[in-house]
């Protein structure tokens, strides 16, 4: 199980970057959508810790649902290639 949060921490890492990028969205702005400080919005994106449950629902009901279909699909297609590739246990 422990494989499996890493990977989702780095999947939504680079998620969020890439819609806060997309969006031109500064790092100010996404904290905010976040619920979070700007501090802590930085660290997040840095990997230095992890979003929590909270944060990653504020992004989801921030964006449209099918970008959110589209991160779960995209998810499920990840631990699928990573299970395929005996990656994750």
């Amino acid at each position: 199980m422990r494989q499996y949060k890493t990977l989702l921490q780095v999947f939504l890492r680079n998620s969020i970057y890439t819609y806060r990028k997309e969006k031109g969205y500064s790092q100010e702005r996404m904290a905010e959508l976040l619920h979070i400080s700007p501090r802590s919005y930085i660290d997040q994106e840095h990997g230095k810790y992890s979003f929590s449950a909270l944060s990653v629902i504020f992004f989801l009901i921030s964006i449209p649902e099918e970008l959110v279909l589209s991160l779960l699909r995209a998810f499920k297609k990840l631990v699928q290639e990573e299970e395929e590739h005996g990656d994750v246990a």
